[in-house]
């Protein structure tokens, strides 16, 4: 071929290129400017629908009072003698650093508690308990000062009286709410409220070291030995709530299909015998050929279930050995 003509050619491929190029560039500065605006939207109707956020525009001058967590907590209780404390942050939403002292006043909010338990008695899945208040709790910091130009929030603590005689069936809460505040703070309407729980933890909640084998059925990557963490939570006063994700054999795979296992615990016998339920999958089922068990001496679980078309199928066999608090 021709010198002249292989140039020619040459050039008509970078002209080409070049052409495509400055419209590919043109497609992504309008697909980047049409995402910086969406995103801009998104943020800006977020922002708008939530008080007490920091967004700069809608708080220009402005000062409010809320509760960053606020709605339903938890806070585990240890069954001990002792006074537990517990605490949270309040906040003061602003622009600026306010300029005088904020005093804010707090207390115990029966109604709100009383409309979660119409709440939960009502809804789809009615329960039949109510949540109780916690007897002699008490707010530390009923009144509690922010000093001018220092901060925008502050924690308040609530001190709990000894939970050793509690009824682990009963479902016990604090329920706060900010009644009063200076400096020309509004209270936030919707963020003045928080509901902590107060489940008493039973002798078997904690993290566990696991250790077993699990079964996926023609599958020898996800079936296999592995090692693992696994948190027990309270349910009752002598069941415990398996709240952590099963994992495959791979050592990195989440099981799916099975929900939150719920454990109980026969002390009447030694070892003590356990049964356990998945509410999300009836077909799970401890393997009856298996000494399922808790051994206390040991703070040890030995557990062997199955779900699927049977223990073939799906399954797993595992020890949990007591490693600390949950």
């Amino acid at each position: 071929m021709p010198l002249l003509q292989r140039y020619s050619g040459r050039t008509a491929n970078i002209a080409n290129e070049l052409k495509m190029y400055k419209m590919n560039n043109m497609k992504n500065k309008i697909f980047l400017t049409l995402s910086f605006l969406a995103v801009m939207f998104v943020v800006s109707s977020c922002l708008k629908d939530d008080v007490g956020i920091d967004w700069s525009d809608d708080l220009k001058g402005k000062m409010y009072a809320e509760f960053p967590s606020n709605g339903e907590n938890t806070f585990v209780i240890q069954p001990v003698a002792a006074d537990q404390v517990f605490k949270f942050l309040v906040n003061i939403a602003t622009d600026e650093l306010p300029a005088s002292d904020v005093t804010l006043t707090f207390s115990i909010d029966l109604p709100a508690m009383a409309a979660l338990n119409s709440e939960l008695h009502s809804g789809e899945t009615p329960v039949t308990w109510s949540y109780r208040l916690y007897p002699g709790a008490t707010i530390i910091d009923q009144t509690l000062t922010i000093p001018a130009g220092t901060k925008r929030n502050a924690y308040v603590h609530v001190r709990l009286p000894r939970a050793d005689t509690l009824n682990l069936n009963n479902k016990y809460m604090v329920p706060i709410t900010i009644t009063e505040v200076t400096g020309g703070v509004t209270i936030a309407a919707n963020k003045k409220t928080v509901l902590y729980r107060l489940p008493v933890a039973n002798k078997w909640e904690g993290t566990y070291k696991g250790k077993g084998y699990i079964i996926r059925e023609g599958d020898p990557v996800l079936s296999g030995r592995r090692k693992f963490n696994v948190k027990l939570a309270t349910l009752g006063s002598n069941s415990v709530a398996w709240t952590s994700t099963h994992i495959w054999g791979d050592g990195i795979g989440g099981v799916g299909g099975i929900g939150v296992w719920e454990i109980t615990i026969n002390e009447s016998v030694v070892p003590n015998t356990i049964t356990l339920r998945d509410p999300s999958n009836a077909a799970v089922k401890l393997l009856s050929t298996y000494p399922n068990r808790y051994v206390p001496s040991e703070r040890t679980f030995y557990i062997s279930a199955y779900w699927g078309s049977g223990p073939t199928n799906r399954a797993e066999t595992d020890t949990l050995v007591y490693y600390g608090p949950y």
